[in-house]
């Protein structure tokens, strides 16, 4: 299966929660929709990055729309 469990985000909070990271995600719009948007309210942008080369991928809003997968 390609993409599976393809990257690691560090999500940022504005209320200066310090930034929590997790790995292993597979659908960037799922984890956005499903656990973001609902246990953690107040994030302000997310960090991706390629979990198995440890690259920075890209940087994603609260406003931006958020794709399953991002291609290279």
């Amino acid at each position: 299966m390609r993409h599976k469990n393809d990257y690691s985000i560090i999500v940022f909070f504005d209320d200066n929660t310090k930034p929590k990271k997790w790995s292993f995600i597979h659908k960037l719009s799922t984890t956005r929709r499903n656990f973001l948007d609902v246990k953690h309210v107040n994030w302000i942008y997310v960090n991706v990055y390629d979990r198995r080369k440890r690259t920075f991928i890209k940087r994603l809003a609260k406003e931006d729309v958020f794709p399953d997968f991002i291609d290279e």
